[in-house]
């Protein structure tokens, strides 16, 4: 299975890297992709010949590595979900906790409920339980999320906002 792990852009995500090296050490025949963040510690992945990992890939690289994922293994952040429901890309959740120091406060946990409550995509909060349900993905299980509809929904949204503003 070829997995893209994304931790998003802005501080440390310990709890992603975690989650990276175990997958990779208990499937080194699956290929993993890891755009790790700006200030990840890259050193610990070196010895690991089934990840490709670097901070930040640049745009259309990205683009192309999401294309090829059978899953993608997100924080919760609404760029990387709005791609996945919009391509209908199979994905899991991992929020960044404000009390780890992963960012500024809870957004994300709320963001990732949400998602859960729309859609059915589980989250996570911890590595142990993310790994199992990595480990035991099965697509044909996974929620079917109408990716065509979403996309038509954001942008009518989009369209009423700029109108609204545009009275304003």
């Amino acid at each position: 299975m070829r997995i893209l792990f994304a931790a998003g852009t802005q501080f440390p995500f310990p709890r992603m890297d975690q989650a990276v090296l175990e997958i990779s050490r208990q499937r080194p025949d699956w290929p993993l992709v890891y755009q790790a963040g700006p200030e990840a510690a890259l050193q610990q992945f070196s010895s690991l010949p089934n990840l490709q990992v670097q901070p930040l890939f640049p745009a259309e690289q990205y683009r192309q590595l999401f294309a090829k994922a059978d899953l993608v293994v997100t924080h919760a952040g609404m760029g990387n979900l709005l791609a996945c429901l919009e391509q209908g890309k199979p994905f899991l959740m991992l929020p960044r906790l404000a009390r780890l120091r992963e960012h500024r406060n809870d957004h994300q946990v709320d963001t990732a409920e949400a998602i859960t409550a729309r859609y059915g995509i589980p989250f996570h909060e911890d590595v142990d339980s993310l790994v199992r349900s990595i480990l035991s993905y099965d697509a044909a299980c996974a929620p079917v999320v109408d990716g065509d509809a979403i996309l038509r929904q954001r942008k009518a949204f989009g369209k009423n906002l700029n109108a609204l503003i545009g009275t304003l």
